[in-house]
């Protein structure tokens, strides 16, 4: 018996989604006009560890650091289609069964799977997505030990099986922005159409101009799962003129921000940017907390900015975007959001890759 060990560790940035999230959910940009989504890679890194190696007792172990849940199991019950995890250990275990099915011989190995996510639960950065991608990343890699995984080959098929298994965990639509995000990283536009999928990436000037502009809180919160899309689709399915007009206005907008960003016009970029939250914000009730409002009103009177609540809302993260670069004036926002004492500020820089193996 071989006792070569394998070590294998898959990072993956979260993302800032400035304009365009929701409409990234099949099938409501099928319903949209040009819809659009735009968000850039940021330094909150979801990682994933593989440890494996032959043994006459093989057992595997998966463990989630941030959640504080770990189990063991045998490949009998990781291979058995009805075999349920725990909560916080079902899309591992999932993930795990579809690459173990391209793997020789796996039920010899003593294998160990953990994951540790930068990012606070909740924050709305599209955190489970990232370490969706850099599980299948160090899966790919365990199941493909002498290949160099090409995203731009082999990305949208990644992207799709992740989409599909974790809606299967979700038990409902998950939306592509995160894992594009976690997969490509960078400034990205992404273009929704039939069938198929367009990404094109911004200059790395235009996102150190994006990440020297931008601040980013956590609002003290989780953010309310219990916000979800479905009145959302139903309102487009009945085609309800409020809702209509409101995605339509979000679209605009999106495409407004791509415009202004193509052309690094940042006084542009924060009118879009806002001119996208004050139609997201009246999508449901709850996207935004009273915290977090009074940190906007705030801001607003030490200067012009940019305020949005980072995914579906009701907690998570916000971010504020300057339309210049003033260290002086954004340490001056920055104090005026701080002022309440829940939230926090969250480092971070803007990374222009994406899904990285080693």
């Amino acid at each position: 018996m071989s006792t070569e060990k394998v070590s294998i560790e898959s990072i993956a940035p979260v993302r800032v989604d400035l304009a365009g999230g929701t409409v990234d959910i099949w099938p409501l940009y099928l319903l949209l006009d040009q819809p659009k989504t735009i968000n850039f890679g940021i330094s909150l890194f979801a990682k994933t560890t593989i440890e494996a190696q032959p043994s006459s007792t093989p057992q595997v172990k998966l463990e989630s650091l941030d959640q504080k849940k770990s189990s063991t199991f045998t490949w009998a019950q990781i291979m058995d289609e009805h075999f349920e995890a725990i909560p916080e250990l079902t899309l591992l275990v999932r993930l795990l069964r579809y690459f173990s099915k391209q793997h020789p011989n796996p039920g010899a190995l003593n294998f160990t799977l953990q994951t540790e996510a930068k990012s606070p639960s909740g924050a709305g950065l599209g955190g489970s997505s990232a370490l969706a991608i850099s599980i299948i990343g160090a899966l790919w890699k365990w199941t493909h030990p002498r290949e160099k995984l090409d995203l731009d080959i082999d990305g949208e098929f990644l992207i799709s099986l992740v989409r599909d298994v974790e809606s299967q965990v979700l038990y409902g639509p998950a939306g592509l922005q995160d894992y594009y995000g976690a997969a490509f990283g960078g400034l990205q536009v992404l273009s929704w159409k039939i069938a198929k999928n367009e990404r094109s990436s911004l200059p790395l000037s235009t996102l150190k101009e994006l990440e020297a502009r931008t601040l980013l809180f956590y609002s003290g919160k989780s953010r309310n799962s219990g916000i979800n899309n479905w009145q959302l689709f139903k309102g487009l399915i009945d085609k309800n003129p409020d809702v209509e007009h409101k995605f339509k206005s979000i679209c605009e907008a999106t495409r407004d921000l791509e415009t202004a960003l193509l052309k690094q016009d940042f006084h542009a970029v924060v009118k879009a940017v806002q001119k996208e939250w004050d139609t997201r914000k009246t999508l449901a009730p709850g996207i935004s907390t009273s915290d977090m409002d009074q940190a906007h009103a705030r801001a607003k009177k030490v200067s012009d900015i940019a305020f949005k609540v980072c995914g579906a809302g009701g907690g998570g993260c916000f971010f504020i975007l300057l339309p210049e670069k003033n260290e002086q004036l954004k340490e001056a926002v920055k104090n005026a959001v701080l002022e309440s004492t829940e939230i926090r500020l969250l480092p971070f820089e803007a990374v222009p890759h994406g899904l990285t193996i080693k």
